[in-house]
Formats: C-alpha cells, sequence, structure tokens
C-alpha cells in the first residue's frame, strides 16, 4: 500500500497543478471584460458565478483524475466513480466561487492559509459523503483534508507575496510567464503533494490494517 500511496501523491501533484493552475491563470487575463476579484468593477455575483465556472473546470479535472485511479486502486464501480467526481467537483466550484467574490486581502500568505483551510473544509466534507461506507474511518478525510489544504496553499501564499508587483494593487500581475508557471508548479507540489499525503494514509494505509 505504500506504493500506491507515493503513487497517490505524484498523481495529485500533477491534478492539482493542472486544475488550480487552470483557475489562477485566468488572474492576468480578461474574459469578455470579466475580471475578479469584485474590487476591479465588477459585482461579487459576477465573480462569484466567474470563480464557480473555473472551479467546476478544476473539480472535473481532479476528480476524474482521482476517480480513475480509485476505481482501479480501491474497486469501485461506475456509481461510486461519478459520486467521487461530482462530489469533487461541487467542493472546487463552491471553493473557487468564495475564493473570487472575497474581498482583496494585504497578508496574502495568512488569507491564503484561510481560504485553503476553508477549501479543504469544503473538500473534505463532500468527498466524505462519496467515501462514507466505503472506507475505514472516513471521517479522518475531512479532517486531513483541512490541514492538508490550509498549509499546502498557506505555503503558496507565501511563494505567491515574494512574486507580487508591489507597484500594483491586484494580487496577481505576474511579472513574466515564468511567475505563472513557477505558481502552478508550487500549486502541484505543495497544495496537491501535502494534501495528497494526509489524505492518502486515510485512503490506502488503513486499508492494509
Amino acid at each position: 500500500m505504500k506504493l500506491t500511496l507515493v503513487r497517490w501523491i505524484i498523481l495529485n501533484i500533477f491534478l492539482f497543478a493542472f486544475g488550480i493552475g487552470l483557475g489562477a491563470a485566468h488572474y492576468p487575463v480578461d474574459f469578455d471584460g470579466l475580471r475578479c476579484p469584485a474590487y476591479e468593477g465588477n459585482t461579487l455575483a459576477e465573480c462569484f458565478q466567474f470563480g464557480a465556472f473555473l472551479g467546476t473546470l478544476t473539480g472535473l479535472a481532479i476528480g476524474i483524475g482521482q476517480g480513475v485511479f480509485l476505481r482501479k486502486h480501491l474497486g469501485w464501480d461506475r456509481n461510486q466513480f461519478f459520486g467521487w467526481v461530482a462530489a469533487t467537483t461541487a467542493a472546487f466550484a463552491l471553493g473557487h466561487a468564495i475564493g473570487d467574490s472575497g474581498p482583496v486581502p494585504q497578508a496574502l500568505p495568512w488569507s491564503a492559509l484561510g481560504l485553503g483551510l476553508v477549501s479543504g473544509l469544503i473538500l473534505g466534507i463532500l468527498q466524505w459523503f462519496a467515501l462514507r461506507g466505503k472506507i475505514k474511518n472516513a471521517s479522518r478525510w475531512v479532517w486531513w483534508s483541512t490541514i492538508g489544504f490550509g498549509i499546502g496553499l498557506g505555503v503558496v501564499g507565501i511563494a505567491a507575496a515574494v512574486l507580487l508587483d508591489a507597484n500594483r494593487n491586484s494580487i496577481f500581475h505576474w511579472h513574466t510567464m515564468i511567475d505563472l508557471l513557477l505558481f502552478i508548479t508550487l500549486d502541484g507540489l505543495f497544495v496537491g503533494g501535502i494534501w495528497a499525503a494526509l489524505t492518502g494514509r486515510v485512503l490506502f494505509m488503513r486499508q492494509a490494517q
């Protein structure tokens, strides 16, 4: 099971890099004139809807990738697979919507930690509904998801603060495409890696006992 855990971690590093990177990439780009967060001229509802849309794309990418892996290694049937994808998609849609519609923080690392804890809690609860009755101690998934996502995004927040352009008022105005790629890489390594390392112990290690 240790090898399965390692594979779970590696998979989620790539999934989170792609999925969260997809969501982060919209910050320096206009989509039909819509820019978030709300202080850049859009209503709270517009930013919430935009965040939910991008979060849905993120959640689908991560949920499908995780679901395929879990179906193979835990022997899940089709209904369990689709339940997992639905839970993961809904969680990222809600978490991203909250992140996009919230006020722009000044203390980026602390705000990233807070958003990570909230997002990890939402993800943990919704995925728990898909896990309960299928693994031992499924309730622990919620706590490890919250802690893992919070720590991971907090670390990324520190890195993002270093990359922040102090001469601008917005959070993510990237200096170069290299900065954006670095941010995506950090998302995968720290958010995906830490989250998967903690949740994977509940998912796989306890099944071997």
